[in-house]
């Protein structure tokens, strides 16, 4: 089968929409389809996938979206490719997977994560946002078309797009996964040990860690200000870490722990490609997410039985219904959260829930979601949608 992904810019350390990908495509490859990944720019090169970069045109944002909409209209109008599945909104392609959740669905995040003034704020200046006003339409175009098969990486992004645009039909679950060493693999405990040192802590003592490329939209602030709560509350505590990794200026997050008397225990860590050894160092995962379609990190944490803590609006709570994890309302559940971190520092409360991890580890592995793709795809055959202009 002939594939084509579609995607803006295909660079790996820019988030877990392009790591997706990325994983996609090369899954496929094993497979024996040929991949070509169409995006504005690329650097990822993968054995075996066509990257072809359409370049960048436009001056405004929201006239580069446009251009690059239209460009690729015109790279899968001749019939080359049997599917086109797109992770933006083009009007034409066979899939549409909002990987980044829907345009609605990101406004209601920006909104809900500030106070009153900055609601205000976001309502006064969201009208000059072209570039959301140019995705909202090319969405609402996409929405409409009821040839268009949508894939939702969770529960909660089929519910949007029901909510949002009254699209139940054509409308399938495919729920996100990731790729990941085996969580036995034999590095595991050197990884450990050596991070856990760096750290300064001992074998016993509870490390928490978040990964994130957002720190405000993935609540580091909340996660910090509910760790220092926990941290100095009750009796004396062991030597807890929370360790964040990210690519964001960490500056105003360290003055953030400093003010709440846990600057030493808030560890801030470069962005890596290698962060299952920090998996290895850490006792849980907090991702106290304010919008989320269905996080990576969480998955990736779950696979390697570690529970996590995260939101109700994080499409990966699902996952954690049955035990693999602790879900609260919102980022703001102070006390919620901090009962969380109560729990998964008992050696035993916390075993049980890794236990639970790794019942669904299974369930997060990208050979499943490619298979399933794969079946979508099948029905979907070459002649999906009228490939066009919108």
């Amino acid at each position: 089968m002939r594939i084509a992904l579609v995607i803006e810019t295909m660079d790996t350390s820019r988030g877990g929409r392009e790591t997706s990908t990325a994983q996609i495509a090369s899954a496929l490859v094993r497979r024996g389809h040929q991949v070509a990944i169409l995006c504005r720019r690329g650097s990822w090169r993968g054995e075996g996938v066509e990257v072809v970069a359409l370049g960048r045109r436009g001056l405004t944002r929201a006239g580069r979206l446009r251009n690059f909409v239209a460009d690729v209209q015109r790279a899968i109008q001749d019939g080359r490719y049997d599917v086109v599945h797109a992770m933006l909104p083009v009007p034409g392609a066979d899939v549409y997977q909002p990987r980044g959740g829907t345009v609605p669905a990101q406004l209601e995040a920006s909104l809900r994560r500030r106070w009153l003034l900055g609601r205000w704020a976001v309502k006064l200046t969201e009208p000059l946002n072209r570039r959301r006003r140019a995705m909202a339409d090319l969405e609402r175009h996409v929405a409409a078309d009821p040839r268009i098969l949508c894939l939702a990486v969770s529960r909660m992004v089929a519910e949007e797009l029901s909510r949002h645009y009254g699209r139940t039909d054509n409308v399938r679950v495919i729920f996100n996964a990731v790729d990941a060493p085996d969580p036995e693999c034999p590095d595991r405990a050197d990884w450990r040990q050596r991070l856990r040192f760096q750290l300064g802590v001992s074998q016993g003592d509870p490390v928490f860690l978040t990964v994130a490329t957002n720190f405000g939209l993935k609540g580091v602030a909340e996660a910090i200000e509910a760790f220092a709560s926990w941290y100095h509350s009750g009796n004396q505590r062991r030597n807890a870490r929370l360790v964040v990794v990210g690519r964001e200026e960490p500056e105003g997050y360290r003055r953030h722990a400093g003010l709440r008397d846990v600057g030493g225990q808030v560890v801030f860590v470069p962005p890596t490609p290698e962060v299952f050894p920090w998996y290895a160092a850490a006792d849980a995962c907090i991702l106290l997410s304010w919008y989320d379609p269905c996080s990576r990190v969480v998955l990736e944490a779950t696979r390697w039985g570690i529970p996590s803590i995260t939101t109700a609006y994080n499409g990966a709570a699902e996952i954690l219904a049955d035990g693999a994890g602790i879900i609260v309302e919102s980022p703001r559940d102070r006390g919620a959260i901090v009962a969380a971190f109560e729990e998964l520092t008992d050696p035993q409360r916390r075993e049980a829930r890794a236990e639970a991890c790794r019942r669904v580890a299974d369930r997060l592995s990208m050979d499943r979601h490619v298979e399933e793709l794969l079946e979508a795809y099948e029905e979907v055959g070459r002649g999906g949608a009228a490939r066009g202009s919108p």
